[in-house]
């Protein structure tokens, strides 16, 4: 008999033509012996491991009992084996499912871990942007800046790079430190709060709360509150700078404060330009090295241009998104 043929029998698949060839087949001498070597062989095949405890040859006993030969008329022998065959299917059946669903249990599906991807957010001239990272942090994005972080932010670091300039306030998280990278330095902190920049090849960080470490270069250096660095790779002679600072003076743009320590009008009107989303067009014969000192407090662009020009003499006329700066006619 062949293998195949047993199977759907015990399967319940078997045609009425090969049910009535296994039924016939069974009724022969040692049909009985090579039956129970199939049904353990395909035990055998199935087993889920070392610790797997199921007696298969108890099993085997039990199904043998349950299709034990009746005494009787050939044609009652067939129909006995018929209905105790499909019990013995239904066994098979039952210890296949519980094979199967130990086999899927067991199986331990590798973790696949999603690719992290590259999130990006960026002001544009004369924006600015508030946001919050997944872990509590809040930044403030000044203008023409970018931030830069992956999805798997916080599970392993807290790491953001920065082009421009923002104010950060962080989530305390004693595990896992934040960190602003930037092309020129690493700020690293723990739960503080700090204004960064880094533009142009100027860096600079200043500490409100907490305190931070900072690597620039082979320079390594801690600030305290009220502790400003400064690095301008723009001047080769210049060297890491740590001093005091006012706070309106340097995150004043957060709260539409702008303040001017003896700047360059030349830096000032650059600045304005990004501020305020213009282009600016500058006449020939204004000095603009000359240097300023001013605070201006939540002032549109025509008032601080109006405070600048009566200091510095100039005028200017503004149309739309451009302003022309000329000299005065006074």
């Amino acid at each position: 008999m062949e293998r195949e043929i047993i199977t759907k029998f015990l399967n319940q698949t078997a045609s009425p033509e090969e049910t009535r060839q296994v039924l016939a087949w069974l009724e022969k001498p040692g049909s009985r012996k090579v039956f129970d070597a199939h049904i353990k062989n395909t035990w055998d095949k199935s087993s889920i491991s070392e610790e797997d405890k199921t007696d298969y040859d108890k099993l085997l006993q039990k199904i043998h009992l349950r299709t034990s030969i009746a005494t009787g008329p050939t044609q009652s022998k067939s129909v006995s084996w018929y209905k105790t065959f499909k019990v013995a299917a239904s066994i098979v059946l039952l210890i296949g499912s519980i094979i199967f669903i130990k086999k899927g249990i067991e199986f331990n599906e590798p973790h696949l871990a999603l690719p992290e991807k590259v999130i990006e957010r960026k002001t544009g001239i004369g924006e600015k942007l508030t946001m919050k990272l997944p872990d509590g942090t809040s930044i403030v994005l000044n203008a023409n800046s970018r931030i830069i972080f992956s999805t798997g932010y916080g599970d392993k670091n807290r790491l953001v790079e920065l082009e421009g300039e923002g104010y950060f306030e962080i989530a305390k998280d004693s595990i896992r430190p934040f960190q602003v990278k930037t092309k020129g330095m690493v700020t690293t902190a723990l739960g503080t709060a700090f204004n960064t920049i880094a533009r142009d090849g100027f860096y600079a960080v200043a500490l409100t709360e907490g305190k931070v470490a900072i690597e620039a270069g082979e320079e390594k250096l801690k600030l305290n509150p009220g502790q400003m660095m400064i690095l301008d790779k723009r001047d080769s002679l210049s060297g890491v700078e740590v001093r005091p600072f006012e706070i309106d003076k340097v995150i004043g743009w957060k709260e539409g404060i702008l303040h001017f320590e003896r700047v360059q009008l030349k830096k000032i009107l650059e600045d304005l330009s990004k501020w305020y989303g213009v282009e600016l067009e500058i006449e020939a014969g204004i000095n603009v090295h000359k240097r300023v000192i001013g605070t201006f407090r939540n002032k549109n662009l025509s008032d601080v241009l109006t405070g600048l020009g009566f200091s510095m003499g100039f005028q200017f006329e503004i149309d739309k998104n451009r302003v022309l700066i000329k000299k005065s006619s006074l």
